[in-house]
């Protein structure tokens, strides 16, 4: 039996499933249903580059315990390491440097993993989403049949303002194919993103992720780790 090889996310976080091969085991509860595969609608459209709450207040990025009742786990160091890597490697785009904040939480109804990746700094300019997210679709092909399309698009950052964006690869392979959608916010003083990945054990395709639904996991996201200072 073909099983589905997730691909990096060739956008501002390329965090692929293989660098979860060491995630320990939750021993947190089990919490609610996730919201990532429910349907619930579109989110609005933002393309002014960043709404006026974005320079109210500073805002300071954390990683709780627990985010939608999934427990975080603590992922080997060579785990962390890749995480903390390929966000390096992206921060350029946006023009965010700091301190880092990462954090990977077991979502078991799902069978996937949340990554919490970001920074705290100060700075920050959410102009700069659009250049990253307000741009045509790429495709490319890994040569050896599989196909990929990537679709970026601004979205409405919700209440704590600045600007976001999500960036959705679809993979195409033969009769088989998989998503995944990475949301990003960026505000003057903090920067965030949100994604979901397969179990390495399982890589159980995970669908109904796009920026509609993403973007309202990020929205709610932002109420439980982002902060005033």
């Amino acid at each position: 039996m073909t099983r589905i090889s997730f691909v990096p996310l060739i956008g501002i976080l390329s965090i692929g499933a293989v660098a979860l091969a060491g995630c320990g085991s939750s021993t947190g509860t089990n919490g609610s249903q996730g919201t990532a595969v429910t349907p619930i609608g579109s989110a609005a459209s933002n393309t002014d580059g960043g709404s006026p709450a974005a320079s109210s207040g500073n805002w300071v990025l954390s990683a709780p315990g627990s985010i939608f009742g999934f427990a975080r786990i603590q992922p080997q160091a060579a785990t962390l390491d890749k995480i903390q890597s390929e966000l390096t490697k992206r921060a350029p785009a946006l023009g965010v440097s700091g301190a880092p904040v990462i954090a990977v939480y077991d979502d078991p109804t799902h069978d996937v993993y949340l990554i919490l990746a970001g920074y705290n700094g100060t700075g920050f300019e959410p102009g700069r989403m659009k250049s990253v997210f307000d741009v045509v679709p790429i495709h490319t092909s890994d040569g050896a049949g599989d196909h990929y399309t990537i679709n970026s698009e601004s979205i409405d950052p919700g209440a704590h303002g600045g600007a976001a964006g999500c960036a959705s690869t679809l993979m195409q392979g033969g009769a088989l194919a998989a998503e995944s959608t990475t949301c990003v916010w960026l505000t003057s003083t903090t920067m965030g993103s949100i994604s979901y990945y397969p179990k390495p054990d399982r890589q159980q395709a995970v669908f109904g992720t796009g920026p509609d639904v993403m973007g309202k996991v990020m929205r709610d996201l932002r109420d439980q780790v982002e902060h005033h200072a």
